[in-house]
């Protein structure tokens, strides 16, 4: 999967309009939502798209999308 696919995905996920995201979008920005749903949500994706299992405690202290992207980045599964 793209990046850009993947940008987009979390698009759906936060809220946020299509082509929005970069990795450097604070996850508290305005026009994001990131919330317990948005959580829950982020974890299918990654267990659906990716095979990765993350708990919800180990995305805490995530801040920007790039935290979002660093799980697929860290198993090289994007292109």
């Amino acid at each position: 999967m793209q990046t850009s696919e993947i940008l987009d995905e979390l698009s759906d996920i936060l809220g946020a309009p299509i082509g929005t995201l970069s990795p450097k979008t604070s996850l508290t920005a305005s026009g994001i939502t990131w919330d317990s749903m948005a959580l829950l949500a982020y974890l299918a994706f990654l267990r659906f798209h990716f095979n990765i299992t993350l708990s919800h405690t180990s995305c805490e202290n995530f801040r920007t999308v790039e935290d979002l992207l660093a799980p697929i980045k860290m198993n090289k599964l994007v292109n």
